[in-house]
């Protein structure tokens, strides 16, 4: 499960998700409103924790919060669109290097 929010009144933090794994709950900052690389993450127990801290520390309450679609098959979880480590599919990752998915086809990831 994900969900995104949007921050108000933080000048470090426009957006924030929440990404529910078997390892946990991420909770990932953004510095962007647009689909981006998120700035910082957390790794906590449960989506409990990352509703309370959302709400305390960015004033995020339940009813912000959106459900987006769990990432596709090897595509990084802190992007909303499908966004890869390219070779990353076929076991040969290339760090540093991104590619989208654009009508059907994996592209080279330009920002």
């Amino acid at each position: 499960m994900r969900k995104i929010a949007k921050v108000s009144g933080n000048e470090e933090v426009k957006r924030i998700m929440l990404y529910e794994c078997e390892d946990g709950v991420y909770l990932f900052e953004y510095n962007k409103e647009v689909d981006s690389s998120a700035t910082a993450d957390y790794l906590q127990d449960t989506a409990e924790i990352v509703y309370e801290i959302a709400e305390e520390d960015y004033g995020v309450k339940a009813s912000d919060w959106q459900e987006i679609s769990d990432p596709m098959e090897f595509c990084q979880h802190d992007r909303i669109n499908p966004v890869r480590v390219v070779g990353r599919n076929t076991g040969n990752p290339q760090w540093g290097k991104l590619e989208t998915l654009v009508s059907g086809s994996w592209v080279p990831l330009i920002e």
